[in-house]
């Protein structure tokens, strides 16, 4: 552990962009546990001993009825790997040591689809002759914001659950909006619905009993009432599995979509019942492969590892697994930054990871744009930015107008036409270079061929439009544009065997070396403004593809200026401002050998998290002279941190990287 890591926000259950929770404090007993989204999602944990009850989660104002306020156990560490995150505590006859799993495998879809996290305990005694108990319960806040829902609840031996009495599943969609309907569910032998008086109880305090003559699985309880599910074990090892029943997972094009699982198991009760019976050989599993992805990292720089263990669980829950026709979509949830679904612009950024553990999942995530593209609705030459708002994924939704049916048609002005052409054809290239798998390229190859046509019309200097920075507004004659596009057409042409391409991409580069070349070293924003500079991220690929378009002369002197422009937490996006994005800036490491650079840019990270006021999931939108959040948090797009995995992986094997990194 790196003694400067002090993560933003440290994750507790990840499944996906509804059931995401995460403590936003150094220890977790200083906060109550939070959705990513920073909304309470209460959660409390408490350790007895000797009839004296202790907390080890949740914050005093919700549990100080029972547990006095500075009665919170001492926190001694806490470690995050890639699937797990560790707490220890102190007491004087013992230590506790708390886990949260979420088996995030990506070679086992199953495993990786189901919304189940293992929260377990061990006690290890300093001294004979204690009475230990740990009491674990999560609150109604899981299923739901509103004080004017009914909660209904139910239990059975072994396994409790609740939900808003009122199911309307899919009802809502948008960016700060947590999930109404579906169920929450706890197993452990001693699961049991209660209310917030039962706590009380539990700790023999004299209390109102109200509420705790009823059969509160009769009728409907009020939210205000406080229900919560909740279990407590005398043992000395033992889990509580929590887990989220959503009914149906999204809307696909106006269809009611199930999660991946429900292909494998048929239900949720029967992929609860497997997650249950299997959790000693997932935790063997989880275990193996965090050592190999850490073990991956570690090789690139110890804060290369901390940064990746942190992220990796981010990434993944913000995606929701389903299965259409036989074939996996890995729709993506754009968070806190619109909520859109299936982004292809987010989906760009993310793909380093996929790329390493299962190329796979990001045809996942093309899938959708090939599907909205073929569409009446999408009118339009190039690929589009997004497929809906999550989790309806039913076409855009904003910046639209509505034809006659009552569909929306996307207004042409806001959209991305050269980063999405060039973003779809990289994130197949990639893919197939990783693994060997043609299958989508041959399927979508009229499309491919369109907004590959596309870029050699209109990408070398792309006019007044929308990149994937578009906090930044649009701009003109982008230099890093282009260079997505010329790597793009590179990209097209190796993948389909069509010189012509490939020579139109060497014409540009050439072109592109003369014309966006600052007097003062280095390379422009925009080739109309010399006195002007940006990261050039998107060369990256021209090397991890071997494409041979820019030389390695081109991304050298670019890293020489970076290190003219780094900041205390990191290397600015361009010339405009001081924030940067923190994917790319990590992609820049990658466009040439500099160690030292490198080094730099994973300190800086560090050093960002180490000082940032803002406790929240980790964001990639921050200013690099105050560590301060701009905008964005717990996105997916911190994917793209894992690419210095990727070198010269693609090479390595006729049939991609997948076989040679299989976890």
């Amino acid at each position: 552990m790196i003694k400067s890591f002090r993560p933003t926000a440290i994750p507790l259950i990840a499944a996906d962009p509804f059931f995401s929770v995460w403590s936003f404090a150094d220890r977790l007993t200083d906060d109550t546990p939070r959705h990513w989204t920073g909304r309470s999602q209460s959660m409390v944990g408490v350790l007895t001993v000797d009839g004296k009850p202790y907390r080890f989660m949740g914050l005093p104002s919700l549990s100080e009825a029972y547990v006095p306020a500075g009665n919170a156990l001492r926190q001694t560490n806490v470690t995050i790997t890639p699937t797990s995150t560790v707490y220890t505590f102190s007491h004087p006859a013992a230590t506790l040591k708390v886990t949260f799993l979420s088996p995030l495998l990506c070679d086992r879809p199953e495993i990786l689809s189901r919304p189940v996290t293992y929260i377990s305990y061990e006690i290890r005694p300093k001294e004979s002759g204690h009475a230990f108990e740990v009491y674990f319960d999560a609150s109604v806040h899981l299923i739901g914001d509103g004080h004017g829902q009914t909660v209904q609840m139910n239990q059975a031996a072994g396994h409790a659950w609740m939900g808003n009495a009122e199911q309307r599943p899919l009802h809502a969609s948008g960016d700060d909006v947590r999930i109404d309907w579906g169920y929450l569910h706890l197993v452990h032998e001693n699961a049991k619905v209660g209310v917030a008086p039962h706590r009380y109880r539990l700790f023999q305090k004299r209390v109102s009993e109200r509420l705790l003559a009823r059969d509160l699985t009769a009728e409907p309880v009020a939210y205000t009432d406080y229900p919560i599910l909740y279990a407590r074990s005398e043992k000395l090892a033992d889990t509580f599995v929590i887990a989220y029943d959503d009914g149906k997972a999204v809307e696909y094009f106006k269809e009611p979509i199930d999660a991946y699982y429900k292909t494998v198991y048929g239900d949720f009760g029967a992929m609860l019942a497997a997650a249950v019976r299997e959790e000693a050989e997932v935790r063997k599993l989880a275990a193996a492969f965090d050592r190999k992805l850490t073990g991956m990292m570690k090789r690139v720089s110890p804060a290369y590892a901390a940064v990746g263990a942190l992220a990796y669980r981010q990434v993944i829950a913000a995606h929701k697994l389903v299965s259409v026709n036989g074939k996996l979509l890995f729709l993506s949830k754009e968070n806190f930054s619109n909520g859109c679904m299936a982004t292809l612009d987010v989906t760009y950024p993310s793909i380093p990871l996929f790329l390493l553990l299962n190329p796979e999942l990001v045809r996942g995530m093309m899938r959708p744009i090939f599907d909205y593209a073929r569409r009446p609705v999408w009118p339009y030459p190039f690929a589009p930015h997004d497929c809906g708002r999550y989790p309806l994924c039913n076409g855009q939704v904003y910046s639209c107008k509505k034809d006659e049916n009552g569909d929306y048609i996307p207004y042409e002005e806001h959209q991305m036409p050269v980063e999405e052409c060039g973003n779809a054809i990289l994130a197949v290239a990639a893919a197939t270079a990783a693994d060997g798998n043609r299958a989508m390229a041959e399927e979508n190859a009229d499309l491919l061929e369109q907004w590959a046509d596309y870029l050699v019309e209109y990408g070398y200097d792309p006019t007044n439009q929308l990149c994937t920075d578009d906090f930044a507004g649009h701009l003109a004659h982008n230099c890093n544009l282009s260079v997505k596009a010329i790597v793009a057409l590179g990209a097209y042409s190796r993948l389909f065997g069509k010189p012509a391409y490939m020579e139109a991409a060497k014409r540009m580069a050439a072109r592109w070396v003369k014309e966006a070349k600052r007097s003062g070293g280095g390379y422009r924003l925009t080739f109309d403004q010399d006195d002007t500079w940006s990261m050039k991220y998107n060369m990256v690929w021209d090397r991890l593809l071997r494409l041979g378009l820019f030389g390695e002369s081109v991304a050298r002197e670019e890293i020489a200026l970076y290190r003219q422009k780094m900041n205390r937490y990191g290397l600015p996006l361009d010339s405009r401002a001081d924030y940067t994005k923190l994917d790319w800036m990590v992609w820049t490491t990658m466009m040439a050998d500099d160690p030292e650079y490198t080094n730099e840019v994973f300190d800086s990270i560090l050093r960002m998290m180490r000082d940032s006021a803002d406790r929240v999931p980790l964001t990639d939108w921050y200013d690099t002279a105050d560590a301060r959040k701009v905008g964005f948090q717990a996105r997916s797009v911190l994917g793209g941190f894992y690419i210095n995995l990727l070198a010269g992986k693609f090479q390595e094997t006729p049939r991609g990287i997948a076989q040679n990194i299989k976890m």
